[in-house]
């Protein structure tokens, strides 16, 4: 009986220490992977060497936060890297871009990827001709 006890005594206590590290494990490997998508759509190493990513994840919640910074980017490049990201990222996600579209005057764009969730079915009716 004192064996049980220690057993369970000891589950109680490194119980929810490796339930965190587990919960923290599963984050850095959902920032990873969205790091690699991101990185995938900056296809030449000459705008990647212009450019600064960041992606947070958080602990509980799904969509993550990418930030690129891309100050010495053109304006053609900043929209160019706008529109294939917002097609690429996950459902949820949220992008935001710092940039200049004009040389005077620093912007900064956020971009928010909708749900794609669909509340209900569409079933395909066959016919059948005679």
């Amino acid at each position: 009986m004192p064996i049980v006890g220690l057993i369970i005594g000891t589950f109680m206590v490194l119980g929810p220490v490796m339930a965190f590290i587990g919960l923290l494990n599963w984050r850095e490997r959902r920032e990873s992977a969205l790091h690699t998508s991101v990185l995938k759509q900056f296809a030449t190493r000459e705008i990647r060497g212009r450019i600064a990513i960041q992606v947070r994840c958080g602990l509980f919640s799904r969509p993550g936060i990418v930030t690129v910074d891309m100050w010495t980017c053109s304006r053609d490049e900043v929209w160019d890297a706008i529109t294939r990201l917002g097609r690429h990222l996950p459902p949820g996600a949220r992008l935001v871009v710092n940039g200049s579209v004009d040389p005077q005057f620093p912007a900064r764009f956020t971009v928010e990827t909708e749900v794609r969730a669909s509340l209900c079915r569409r079933y395909r009716t066959s016919t059948v001709t005679p």
